[in-house]
Order: structure tokens, then sequence, then C-alpha cells
């Protein structure tokens, strides 16, 4: 017998009705034509990255190149230092993750099972720094980073200046306390009882079955330190610590010297690890939000 596959919220029976056949269907194609309009760009750009300067420059362009030119990506990667750049961007999601896992693990432990004074207060503190945007911390930030408080360090130009503020991260305690609070307390209980104390039931009981919110919050990390462009351009000013994004900027848009299909084949190149992770690893990161949404 077959297995009947359904579609979410509606199912086989609603899709008889007209009227939810004809929504449904319209729900589909503008599902379909917004992912042309996304798509489109990244299809030109690798277009373009196999065309010859003059190909880019033509009036009026053509979307396929007369002559697939695959050496211009060989090229890109040795004008762009790609090997190096891209050790930079892995060196600093690496301190990334190294600061702000155990931080916001404990953080977001604490406020769905331990019985903190105003835990809902201090949550609450924390959910309100979402709702101010991040351009308007960059001052603070950089005057902190300048002369960090009772120390009098100057963080500015290196790794440290991402990795300690990491651990602040408010979002990423929303979603691990949603996917915690879906935990039966009865378990934790039981290991109290057994004599385990909070830092054994949370590094041997809770973060295993969190594996599912811990790989989405992993991936987006790393979305967010690759594509990152603004704060780093302005703390890291020695090109030996730039990231991708940054030597992207300064050898595309400040740069007169690389030929706009090398640039367009930079670009492409610098989208193939982002997306790479993204498919490999995107069922984590639906059932991860999703998960800690329902249970939140």
């Amino acid at each position: 017998m077959a297995k009947t596959v359904g579609r979410t919220a509606i199912s086989n029976f609603d899709l008889k009705r007209p009227e939810v056949k004809a929504g449904y269907l319209a729900c589909s194609i503008m599902a379909v034509v917004l992912a042309v309009f996304m798509i489109y760009p990244l299809i030109w750009t690798f277009m373009g990255a196999l065309k010859t300067p003059k190909e880019v420059y033509l009036i009026p362009p053509r979307l396929l190149p007369e002559r697939a030119n695959w050496a211009n990506f060989i090229t890109a990667w040795k004008a762009f230092s790609f090997p190096r750049f891209t050790l930079n961007t892995f060196l600093l999601f690496a301190g990334i993750v190294l600061f702000k896992f155990p931080i916001t693990c404990m953080a977001a432990y604490a406020f769905s099972f331990l019985r903190v004074p105003a835990r809902r207060a201090l949550f609450l503190a924390f959910m309100v720094t979402l709702m101010v945007p991040g351009m308007a911390y960059m001052i603070p930030s950089y005057l902190i980073l300048y002369r960090l408080p009772i120390f009098g360090l100057n963080l500015l130009n290196t790794y440290w200046a991402f990795w300690l503020p990491a651990g602040a991260d408010a979002f990423a305690i929303l979603l691990l306390k949603g996917y915690f609070d879906g935990i039966p307390g009865e378990m934790l209980e039981a290991a109290r009882i057994d004599g385990a104390t909070e830092m054994i039931i949370l590094s041997r009981l809770v973060l295993p079955l969190a594996k599912p919110i811990l790989a989405t919050l992993f991936i987006l990390n790393f979305m967010g330190v690759w594509r990152d462009f603004m704060w780093p351009y302005i703390v890291l000013r020695d090109s030996s610590r730039w990231t991708i994004m940054i030597a992207l900027y300064t050898y595309v848009f400040q740069s007169q010297i690389l030929t706009p299909n090398i640039q367009l084949a930079g670009m492409m190149l610098a989208t193939i690890p982002p997306i790479t992770i993204f498919l490999l690893f995107q069922r984590y990161i639906l059932e991860g939000i999703t998960f800690a949404g329902i249970k939140g």
C-alpha cells in the first residue's frame, strides 16, 4: 500500500474544495516567481564569470557567454587570495563558536530549568535587545572595544573584538530556551535525585537532546560570519586579518586592476561555501527553528 504524502496544513480532502485548490495554486505560483527572482542574480553572476570582459560590457547584455572561460575562476582564486581570507573567516567563526555556545547554553538552561531570581524580567531584558537595530550598537561597541573597561585594553584590529561579545546573543538564547522548554522536567529531576549536578545534567542530558537546535545555531552563525561586512570592515584594519567579505569589497569596488569577469568569478566563489552548507543542513535549520517556535 502506497504511503500518502501530506501537504502540511492542507490535506487532500481540503484540496477537493475549489477555493482551497485555487489558493494553493496561487501560492505555488507565487513561490515559483519569488524563487526565480532570487535565483536569477546568482545565475547572472555565474554566467558573467564565464564571459570575457568585452562580453560583460556588451549592449544589449546577453545571459549566455559565447564560450565558457573556466580559467576565470582559477584567476579569481589567486587574485582574491581566497585561501588566506577563507582561513581568516573560519578562524573568526571558530572563536565565536567557542565563546558563544557555552555561555548561551548555560543562560538558556538557567532560564528554562533553574529558579533564578527575577527570571522573567531578566529574560525580557534580553529579548528587548532584539528590538534595537544592530547599527545602533556600533558606536558604543566601538568605544568599548577601543578602551575595554577595567582592563583598559584596545581590542580593535583583533579577533577578540568579535569573540568576547559573542556570548551576549539574545537570539541564540531565545532559540535554545524555546527548545529546552520542550524537554520534560521529570528527566532532570530524576537526574538530580541520582546526584547529578546542574553542569552534568546540561552537558550529558540536555545538550545531547538539543542537537537539532545546536546544529541550527551552528549553521546560522556560520552564515552570519561569512556574509558580515560592516562590522569587520570597521574593526579589522590590518589586511592580514581581513575576512572574505572585506576582501571582496576591496578588490571589487576599490580596485581597478581586476576585470569585471574576474570580479564576478570572485563573487561566485564566495557564495559556494554558504550555499553548500545550507543545502546539506537545511533540514536542521527548518526542524530546529520550527520545534523551538512550537515549544517555546
